[in-house]
């Protein structure tokens, strides 16, 4: 027997178990992006299906099929009892365009279609009926209903930023770094980050010093071009400026400036290519010390150029800048001479770096905290301000909030309330499309590869995908967008009852002010969002 009904986002429909989570209606902003599945199950072969919408705001649906890619580590390292399965597994993940292929059944197994609902909708109750039919047979219908309220969550205040990896795509598609048929992918990636609420953006002056192995080098994608002459260095920034502002007409508001000192230690300079007599080749790299006379003498020039430069194009009051990524204990001494260096060539620069030690933060070594939510607390506690969050690979225990295809979509989407009831400002996370093996060894197909060689958990190096015209979303990446429109919905409750009024509604229902005390039920949070809703639509 066929079957056929409406369930949540947050659901992971796994090809051989039924779904739980159904949903058959939902309440929404105006301006809010709402998605919802509809999962199916077909006892006879179909081939392609055809899926019919009758409802009033059908123009403002959209759907896609949802597609499997090996999840081969749904677990690496310390981990809790808040997971799918701990087992290898297809994971329901890809949304694939309907447009040029309508969506299949595998016969006898779970199969689910994404559909979203976007745009300035009128405030009132909406029937959605949906219909999967072949050859005018009708296979299954499910029947939706979405309630628009009437408020808006307005633009997304939180800074948030994924690392682009502009060599995954040129390794991907086979093309050159900022040719024009790779501009015009990279161009629709970036695009795709900012409809989820990305509006910061790695941007690479040289090529980042981020995963790689060392001794070893990524390929090259630098935007400042450098010469080397006897009397010194010359820079072109044509490009680089080109590329900013090409990025803010796509919607990017804030630019973080590429890593000056490698990750893990700043201890040596990045990668730089610069034209020596006429020929382009490697200038620096792992075999230049960070406080090297040489490395310094060239910071000594790039850094003025750099910031008149910004400055002179009315870019630089929205650059933030890198001196390295995840400084430690064991690196302190080589952090400070980092940055004393960076700070003499660029005194008034905001540097904001990845850290998790309390302690780096009270000496004065960057201007804004990033901290990992595994060691975020004593930041709470000494009430931190402007502090932004961050996850990457430790995050797998506790209870904490991550984007593995192991976890459930709503351990993703809490994150928006943790934020908001921390007053987080900002979020960085470093894999938006990091297509590469651990430590960038080799390229790898993000289809058939989810877990960067078997060094890391499946999905958390990307969170888009390769399509053939540019990206395809995922699950994850859409969750991760709801969590975004939760904080927002927060923050509009504090400019409607102030801020004790909207915090006291998650502190009353489960939240506490930590990342690894929440309730673990996707119908928790959506009662405490509707009773935000409901706040605010009065």
């Amino acid at each position: 027997m066929n079957e056929i009904y409406t369930i949540c986002a947050e659901e992971r429909v796994l090809i051989d178990k039924r779904p739980k989570m159904v949903e058959r209606e939902n309440t929404m902003a105006r301006d809010e992006t709402l998605s919802f599945q509809v999962a199916y199950k077909i006892e006879w072969l179909q081939k392609e299906i055809e899926v019919k919408i009758k409802s009033p705001i059908k123009k403002y649906i959209t759907y896609r099929q949802v597609e499997y890619v090996p999840c081969t580590t749904p677990v690496l390292g310390a981990t809790d009892d808040y997971y799918l399965t701990k087992k290898p597994f297809l994971c329901p993940d890809v949304l694939c365009s309907c447009e040029k292929r309508k969506p299949t059944a595998r016969l006898g197994s779970y199969n689910s279609i994404w559909f979203t609902i976007k745009g300035d909708l009128t405030p009132g109750e909406y029937p959605i009926e949906i219909s999967l039919e072949q050859n005018g047979y009708v296979i299954g219908k499910a029947e939706y209903k979405v309630t628009v309220l009437d408020f808006y969550l307005g633009e997304s205040t939180l800074v948030y930023t994924n690392w682009f990896h502009y060599d995954g795509l040129a390794q991907y598609y086979n093309l050159k770094v900022f040719s024009p048929k790779y501009n015009k992918i990279m161009y629709n990636f970036i695009s795709c980050a900012v409809r989820h609420g990305m509006n910061m953006l790695l941007v690479p002056m040289f090529t980042p010093p981020l995963d790689t192995r060392m001794g070893k080098e990524r390929l090259t994608v630098q935007l400042v071009d450098v010469t080397k002459t006897e009397a010194g260095y010359e820079f072109d920034f044509a490009r680089l400026i080109s590329f900013m502002k090409k990025v803010r007409e796509l919607g990017i508001k804030y630019f973080e400036m590429s890593h000056l000192f490698t990750q893990w230690g700043a201890k040596f300079a990045p990668k730089i290519v610069a034209k020596v007599n006429g020929r382009v080749r490697r200038i620096f790299g792992w075999e230049s010390r960070a406080v090297g006379e040489e490395y310094e003498a060239f910071l000594g020039a790039f850094l003025p150029q750099l910031v008149a430069t910004l400055k002179k194009e009315g870019l630089y009051q929205d650059c933030r800048f890198h001196i390295s990524d995840e400084p430690n204990e064991q690196c302190l001494e080589d952090y400070k001479s980092a940055r004393r260096i960076f700070k003499k060539y660029a005194p008034d620069a905001p540097v904001m770096d990845a850290l998790s030690h309390y302690e780096f933060y009270k000496q004065g070594l960057v201007d804004g905290a990033i901290s990992s939510t595994a060691h975020i607390q004593a930041f709470l506690d000494n009430k931190t301000p402007n502090l932004w969050a961050y996850y990457c690979c430790a995050e797998t225990h506790s209870y904490l909030s991550n984007r593995y295809m192991s976890m459930s979509g709503e351990r993703i989407r809490v994150l928006g309330m943790q934020m908001y009831l921390n007053d987080i400002k900002g979020f960085l996370h470093w894999g938006y499309n990091f297509y590469n093996s651990v430590l960038s060894d080799e390229a790898v197909d993000p289809y058939l590869i989810t877990d960067c060689g078997g060094g890391l958990q499946s999905g958390d190096a990307f969170s888009v995908y390769p399509g053939k015209d540019g990206a395809l979303d995922s699950i994850r990446h859409e969750n991760f967008y709801d969590a975004i429109q939760d904080y927002m919905l927060f923050k509009r409750l504090e400019e409607k009852i102030g801020r004790e009024g909207a915090e006291a509604l998650l502190l009353e229902n489960g939240f506490k002010r930590t990342f690894t005390d929440y309730p673990h039920s996707i119908k928790a949070l959506k009662r405490i969002r509707r009773l935000a809703q409901r706040a605010l639509a009065k």
